[in-house]
């Protein structure tokens, strides 16, 4: 693997962003796909653009992102590192297609992807793994790896073999646990490009990873970042991740985010996101201490600026998660139970005249 440890300046290195297409959506002709299965029951876009984009020498963002009007649930970005003999991927996509279509584009480079650096556990960043080399170094962080676990080996969702920017009829769903776990930090060096890994504490969930790149001023945001799209907040800690966004707007130390959905961005970027989230914090808190149930909440819930962003009926599902911080219960997992009532009373309310 090339992992020589060098020399590494951590000067800032400012580049122009560079964009190359390497791949277009791949459209379904068959019927809309069935429902996702998350609560609030969103139907998987059936064309997904993508596209390598040049974020400084040698270090890449593979943007994904769904057609107008259609949902953004698992349509994830990629990174990639590339080092003089090996390329390090971060994150393996929410469907078979997706990681067959990012392994296409950094065929370009001549060179094998050594490794996987998984920002979480969640199944839109993990499932691709399948397309990778049998073996392949997996890195995440050990709470990731725990979660993982749970999951047991899933159902493959039925859409894959008939939505062709998912899957085909072949693919069958596996959860490929990490081999490698680090606590609160480790680093990777490829050639010369220092390739930093920390766990922030608890945020989106309670084992992100943060990937930064420090020559080049990049940060890889898995989904601790959602820029232009509502967050899902299934199994995360809302007061936790505003604290963890504080901190990121505070370091000096990069320019560069790129968010788990969206595309690439900076700190104004991840302080709209934050705003959304601290405003969903205030209005459930008034509203969790009046009784106001977590459905009502979402629908009373007046989001402004934040209802053009893509999926913003997610606020039903974020409540309910809040819901449960609030009162003191929330753990690693998601509440699917309570979720989905809040999405059928929220679904209920905004129906009504």
């Amino acid at each position: 693997m090339d992992t020589e440890k060098v020399g590494v300046s951590r000067r800032a290195l400012l580049c122009s962003l560079g964009a190359l297409a390497v791949g277009s959506a791949r459209t379904s002709r068959a019927a809309a796909p069935p429902a996702s299965g998350i609560p609030g029951g969103a139907a998987p876009a059936t064309i997904i653009h993508s596209e390598l984009k040049l974020l400084a020498p040698d270090v890449y963002a593979f943007l994904q992102r769904e057609a107008p009007g259609q949902s953004n649930f698992s349509v994830s970005n990629f990174g990639l590192v590339v080092g003089p003999k090996s390329l390090l991927a971060i994150d393996a996509g929410g469907g078979p297609q997706h990681a067959r279509n990012f392994l296409a584009a950094a065929k370009e480079f001549g060179k094998p992807v050594d490794r996987v650096i998984l920002t979480h556990e969640h199944p839109d960043h993990i499932v691709g793994l399948t397309q990778f080399p049998p073996g392949i170094e997996i890195v995440a962080q050990e709470q990731t790896r725990t979660q993982m676990i749970k999951m047991g080996q899933p159902p493959t969702p039925p859409y894959w073999a008939t939505n062709p920017a998912w899957g085909n009829s072949h693919d069958v769903n596996r959860v490929i646990l990490p081999t490698v776990t680090f606590r609160d930090h480790m680093s990777l060096f490829y050639g010369d490009t220092e390739v930093d890994i920390d766990w922030p504490g608890r945020a989106h969930t309670v084992g992100d990873a943060l990937i930064r790149v420090p020559k080049a001023r990049v940060i890889f945001l898995g989904d601790i970042g959602f820029f232009g799209v509502t967050p899902l907040n299934g199994s995360g800690y809302i007061a936790d991740w505003i604290k963890v966004c504080d901190t990121l707007l505070q370091d000096p130390n990069f320019d560069i985010m790129v968010p788990g959905h969206g595309p690439v961005g900076g700190k104004s970027d991840l302080k709209d996101m934050r705003d959304y989230l601290a405003l969903l914090l205030e209005h459930g808190r008034r509203s969790f201490a009046a009784g106001i149930s977590p459905g009502r909440a979402a629908a009373e819930l007046n989001l402004g600026r934040f209802a053009t962003w893509t999926d913003a009926d997610r606020v039903a599902t974020n409540m309910a998660r809040l819901y449960s911080e609030l009162k003191g219960t929330v753990g690693p997992d998601m509440d699917r139970g309570l979720a989905q009532q809040a999405v059928a009373e929220y679904n209920r309310l905004k129906r009504s005249p």
